[in-house]
């Protein structure tokens, strides 16, 4: 008999949403049996769901076999910038310029980068838009940070926003800039992402 991958999925895209939206912080732990009460299933689908979270790198196992929500080192977080970066840089050789999206004014910081990222890469292929998304979903803690870390950030993707109708060399330099800045704070955003999650994170 096959075996229903349903529970596993479902309980896949619920932990995923968990630590993307922040409730399961870095370096939380994430222990099977208590996971597998919470959404009411065997072990089993919690396994599966951990193993493909595992493969998308927002989860790890530590060194006593005990799942955790990743955390990158200082390296690991430049070498996603510098990925997003060239991410970015690709969307925008196909990139048609249009308005911005209609942003909520109470919109927080991960929300505007989102919704700025995701119109740049409207018109980028499928893979690329792909990856966009990992790094994007791999970024989420820094995201979180980076508001507290890098003084004007919120400003800075304003800034951006109020050029994606114009495209060209403005856009392009003003990301630049943006990644550039952040590429070179790592250590900065790291410590913030760090201290954001300590008093959950039961490690």
């Amino acid at each position: 008999m096959a075996l229903d991958l349903r529970p596993g999925e479902r309980v896949y895209q619920e932990i995923k949403q968990a630590i993307l939206s922040g409730e399961f912080v870095i370096l939380q732990r994430l222990d099977i049996d208590k996971l597998a009460a919470q959404f009411g299933v065997s072990a089993t689908p919690v396994r599966y769901g951990l193993a493909i979270l595992a493969a998308e790198r927002l989860v790890k196992l530590n060194s006593s076999r005990v799942y955790q929500v990743a955390f990158w080192s200082e390296q690991e977080l430049r070498e996603l910038y510098q990925w997003r970066q060239r991410l970015t840089k690709w969307a925008l050789q196909s990139y048609v310029p249009e308005a911005a999206p209609a942003m909520s004014p109470d919109a927080d910081y991960a929300g505007v980068y989102l919704t700025v990222m995701g119109h740049i890469d409207r018109n980028a292929n499928t893979e690329a838009r792909r990856a966009g998304r990992s790094a994007d979903e791999r970024l989420q803690q820094a995201l979180r940070a980076e508001d507290d870390a890098l003084p004007g950030a919120l400003d800075e993707l304003h800034r951006i926003a109020a050029l994606l109708d114009r495209g060209g060399a403005p856009l392009a330099n003003k990301l630049r800039r943006y990644f550039d800045r952040r590429i070179s704070h790592c250590a900065l955003i790291r410590s913030a992402a760090h201290a954001k999650a300590m008093p959950n994170n039961g490690a």
